[in-house]
């Protein structure tokens, strides 16, 4: 690289930083978008504002992280992946106001995976019998590992449920959101006595069919609150 192009790169990122700084939003989160896409900070002055006006018209609070995670996902989306994104949303009932929702609450949801929302959608929809509404109302949860977070918890929750041990009128958000510890204590351990199990199974050391239960598309849990 020629030292004009550095010094004009060097420049770009210097007049989006202040763009940036000027908005109030603080350096450690301009870091932070620094370290995860250093390119978006390289982006031509004139396009870099025209993302960072867009995310300020949807209402962004420049003292949250998000933010950032929003002026980067928009950098990094072309259009026709962003449409392509709104209409994998779409399949599953969300309107436009939802899906435009989600990208507020948790804007790394419109840059995942047509799989991975799909599958993790799948199994809280068809599978665990939560609403596409009650998704919108708490999207970090498309974020964590369907493989590693969900299913395990999900699974805890199935025999809990058909145990008689908690009632079906358990959120969505309850299940989880928590921190490990917290859903350990909750709704692990605090159960252990009744299901000596429960915790081979959240560890997926032991499958739910060893138990007489089994995820397919006929299980459904009712009455699970949709919030």
């Amino acid at each position: 690289m020629g030292n004009r192009s550095f010094y004009s790169l060097q420049k770009r990122f210097s007049n989006n930083s202040s763009l940036l700084r000027g908005l109030g939003i603080s350096q450690s989160f301009i870091s932070y978008l620094v370290t995860q896409s250093p390119s978006v900070m390289c982006q031509e002055v004139g396009k870099f504002a025209e993302g960072v006006k867009k995310v300020m018209k949807l209402g962004f609070d420049p003292s949250k992280l998000r933010i950032v995670e929003a002026v980067r996902v928009f950098h990094l989306m072309s259009h026709k992946t962003w449409e392509h994104k709104m209409q994998v949303y779409r399949r599953w009932g969300f309107s436009e106001d939802e899906i435009w929702l989600i990208f507020r609450k948790c804007p790394t949801c419109m840059a995942m995976s047509e799989k991975k929302i799909m599958a993790t959608m799948d199994f809280l929809v068809c599978k665990m019998s939560w609403q596409p509404a009650a998704v919108a109302r708490v999207p970090v949860i498309l974020c964590l590992s369907l493989e590693k977070r969900v299913m395990p918890r999900c699974s805890v929750v199935r025999v809990l449920l058909s145990k008689g041990l908690i009632k079906a009128d358990i959120h969505l958000s309850s299940v989880l959101q928590p921190s490990e510890k917290l859903f350990l204590e909750r709704s692990v351990i605090k159960y252990q006595e009744h299901v000596p199990q429960l915790l081979d199974i959240y560890q997926r050391k032991m499958g739910l069919t060893e138990l007489g239960f089994a995820f397919d598309d006929k299980f459904k849990i009712s009455g699970l609150k949709n919030v």
